[in-house]
């Protein structure tokens, strides 16, 4: 495998197969990307497909910003037998005949209402949250049971797309933290006969959806053609949805040194109360930072929340030789001066100290 610059910053959106973990996909992205920090959005169990986002260098900054956004699902149940895991992976604990219940079309929509907006649920033991420091599957690995908090997460949309019994198909739309397991357990309680998870598939997560994804496969043959770079989604791109505010390499530079700076006007797509705004270099697009608008004593501040590299502001960087350069005189360069390097449309700035 081809191994890729450790320059490489932004996200790539992976179709991950069933069979693996979400980490398996990271490893394997690791042994062609070795200088690269990798990280994902949202855990997908090993039986599930579907989007999962890949962050990139400076992209694993984007986690607080991208993971609260909706997901969504297709979902098969399989009605009558339960698990111990809620999914078809687990040991079965019960198993029922069908022929006793009422399992229409119209009884299952029924059914399902209660589950449509903010619910409830109990987290399942099978999960990576942990009891004093150690994961609960670990625990129940072992046998082990321990009370869990049930928690609040919302249900934005659940259709019935097919029943075809044993198995029940439903397409949702939920909030971050959603455990599809569990709404599959419940809803088999609530219709009598129990259930299980039977097939998953994320079709999309916040902004991106399976028609951005790419299979292990085709990461694989893009890095062997050195073309992958051309389908990771740009740090700025990844925000867009965002407003945005574009700022000079002056702003730019004291924004990555944690200063805040005062705006003269209202960006546009902003609403005039407290607010996240993406800061991109003017000119080039590159992402500076996020940040959070307020109004001060001043006038409109724009505190940095989080800043990146896109743009990279380092002393050291080699530059062209014969770049133009101004000094004072003496052969040294003037605190505050840059000199650019471009490649592969990243600009890099380098400050004069």
């Amino acid at each position: 495998m081809v191994g890729l610059s450790h320059g490489m910053n932004g996200l790539l959106v992976v179709d991950k197969p069933a069979g693996i973990s979400s980490y398996d996909v990271v490893r394997e992205l690791k042994k062609g990307m070795k200088r690269v920090k990798i990280g994902h959005l949202g855990t997908l169990d090993p039986l599930a497909t579907g989007v999962l986002p890949i962050l990139l260098g400076e992209g694993t900054k984007l986690s607080p910003f991208l993971e609260g956004g909706t997901k969504a699902y297709e979902a098969t149940i399989q009605l009558g037998v339960t698990t111990n895991t809620q999914d078809r992976e687990g040991k079965r604990l019960t198993e029922v005949d069908l022929g006793t219940y009422d399992l229409s079309r119209q009884a299952v929509e029924g059914a399902i209402q209660q589950f449509k907006g903010k619910i409830r649920q109990l987290p399942p033991m099978y999960s990576a949250l942990k009891y004093r420091g150690r994961p609960l599957y670990k625990l129940a690995r072992r046998g082990g049971e321990v009370e869990r908090e049930s928690r609040e997460v919302e249900i934005y949309e659940l259709q019935v797309k097919g029943v075809h019994l044993p198995y029940l198909h439903l397409y949702v739309e939920c909030s971050k933290g959603t455990y599809i397991r569990t709404l599959a357990h419940d809803i088999g309680q609530e219709l009598g006969c129990g259930a299980h998870l039977a097939e998953l598939s994320r079709t999309r997560s916040g902004p991106f959806s399976l028609k951005d994804a790419l299979s292990l496969t085709d990461v694989n043959e893009l890095m062997q053609k050195e073309e992958l770079e051309e389908r990771i989604v740009p740090l700025s791109q990844a925000l867009n949805f965002l407003p945005a505010v574009a700022v000079g390499e002056e702003h730019a530079l004291r924004i990555r040194q944690g200063q805040a700076i005062t705006l003269d006007r209202l960006p546009h797509g902003c609403k005039g109360r407290e607010e996240l705004v993406r800061v991109l270099l003017r000119g080039g697009g590159e992402l500076v930072a996020v940040g959070e608008l307020r109004r001060g004593e001043k006038g409109l501040l724009l505190r940095p929340l989080r800043v990146f590299h896109d743009v990279v502001f380092t002393k050291g960087h080699p530059c062209d030789r014969h770049e133009r350069r101004n000094t004072d005189g003496s052969g040294r360069k003037v605190n505050g001066l840059r000199c650019r390097a471009e490649k592969r449309g990243h600009r890099t700035i380098q400050v004069a100290r």
